[in-house]
């Protein structure tokens, strides 16, 4: 895909190699932090799983600039479920954060050898056990469950429907539901709806990011 376009690729505040402040990890600050980052006067947004909730958002606060839009396995916000803030808090009693101690230097023992036992790019894995549970426990809230999230969430419906969208899960990924699938296609009727057969939650790294290029590429032309 870096053949074709010049692309940017942050890693949000507190996962891979970005800082890790302690803060609360609001979509916000995610938001700003990227808003930022990217100068160009117009750009097209690619976002997998929760980053293509926080490009969603994004395409809805800023869309004189976004001129295309590319959602892989996002998960569909519902504005409820459990508080994953919880899971980085400190407040907590004695044996929780002594699970949470053990998480913390597990996490990264476990997932290295699994994600390449599944043909992820080492690269790839080792960037992914740099998150903190902080981190993931606050973006995973604001992004998913923050009962506010809803009300941003609603500004899609507001989107010019020429803007090129792309919404594409696969049938076989464990990770986010089907059912997210459909939730995102009510909500923007007007993206191209694509739900390939196979690949799993990670199925554009293992097709080379061939379902969003060649989308993108067919946009161009």
């Amino acid at each position: 895909m870096g053949e074709r376009y010049r692309i940017v690729a942050p890693d949000l505040a507190g996962f891979g190699s970005s800082d890790k402040p302690d803060i609360s990890y609001e979509r916000s600050g995610h938001l700003a932090d990227i808003h930022e980052l990217v100068t160009d006067e117009e750009f097209a947004l690619v976002g997998h799983s929760l980053g293509g909730v926080l490009a969603a958002l994004l395409a809805s606060a800023d869309p004189d600039r976004v001129r295309r839009l590319a959602l892989a396995a996002p998960p569909f916000p519902l504005g409820t479920g459990p508080d994953y803030r919880r899971i980085g808090d400190g407040a907590v009693s004695l044996r929780r954060r002594v699970a949470l101690g053990f998480a913390k230097v597990a996490l990264p023992l476990v997932s290295f050898p699994v994600g390449l036992a599944r043909g992820y790019p080492p690269q790839i894995v080792r960037d992914f056990t740099r998150q903190t549970l902080a981190a993931r426990g606050g973006t995973m809230w604001s992004l998913l469950t923050d009962p506010t999230v809803r009300d941003d969430l609603a500004r899609l419906r507001r989107l010019d429907r020429s803007l090129p969208c792309l919404i594409v899960h696969a049938r076989d990924d464990r990770t986010v539901p089907p059912e997210a699938h459909d939730r995102w296609t009510t909500l923007m009727p007007h993206a191209d709806a694509r739900m390939i057969d196979a690949g799993g939650h990670q199925f554009l790294l293992r097709d080379n990011f061939e379902p969003v290029a060649a989308w993108l590429a067919a946009q161009r032309a």
